[in-house]
């Protein structure tokens, strides 16, 4: 993850604090041009180890929440197009 400086991120996991979700609509570099409308948790909070093996914590909110998330889907082999809300959730960019 590159934010104001690289992070190293191990073994992640996350909670997702509360139930207040956002739809936003996402994109992905494994499907250019296409925009997913989807539901994401507004706020969650990100375990690992860092490159030290020494176990962090962050919370994250709004854009980086739903960031986290995306990245974190496709450790287990989750798209965002598995995640659209319904069939008309698809766009393409001009």
């Amino acid at each position: 993850m590159l934010t104001d400086k690289p992070y190293v991120i191990i073994n992640p996991t996350l909670e997702y604090i509360g139930e207040e979700m956002m739809e936003l609509m996402d994109d992905c570099m494994s499907f250019p041009n296409l925009l997913v409308r989807v539901r994401r948790y507004r706020h969650c909070i990100l375990r690992y180890r860092d490159e030290n093996w020494v176990s962090q914590e962050k919370r994250m909110d709004d854009d980086m929440s739903e960031l986290i998330q995306h990245e974190y889907d496709h450790l287990d082999g989750i798209l965002a197009t598995m995640r659209a809300i319904d069939n008309k959730s698809f766009v393409m960019k001009k």
